[in-house]
């Protein structure tokens, strides 16, 4: 059952954003991010960042910042991440030049989730790549610290 969540609407930038309240960021994060790394951990075993991430989730306080976009560091693991079916590169470009529409047409995103203790991007890919497209300076984020 989902907690009901009030977002408000920022704009930053060219682009809109669904953020959170402070009280509710990390709800809402334990309750979806959650369920999808551990759908990702069984559906990819050989992928280890899911279940660090799993592990450092719990541990976190998150809350709502601007950071520069060119601090934000992506895991190289995952980018280079390919198997005899699937190619993580090749699908996040697909799935960011659909994504990309969506935003141009005014829709609205949810900011990138970061780890604050080393800025590794956690969530967020396919919203990173527009907003790097885009030559996005400042961008939203939900910025975890281990508590």
């Amino acid at each position: 059952m989902s907690l009901g969540y009030d977002w408000e609407y920022l704009k930053l930038g060219k682009f809109t954003y669904n953020v959170l309240s402070q009280s509710q960021i990390r709800p809402f994060l334990m309750e979806w991010l959650k369920r999808e790394w551990e759908i990702d951990k069984n559906e990819f075993p050989d992928q280890p960042w899911s279940l660090e991430w799993l592990d450092i989730l719990q541990r976190m306080d998150f809350s709502l910042e601007i950071l520069q976009l060119q601090e934000i560091r992506l895991r190289q693991e995952l980018m280079d991440y390919k198997s005899d079916t699937y190619n993580f590169s090749e699908e996040l470009r697909k799935r960011a030049n659909e994504r990309e529409e969506s935003l141009l047409r005014g829709v609205s995103m949810e900011p990138l989730v970061v780890n604050g203790d080393n800025m590794e991007l956690m969530d967020g890919y396919t919203r990173y790549m527009v907003l790097r497209d885009y030559q996005e300076e400042n961008v939203y984020a939900y910025v975890g610290r281990i508590r």
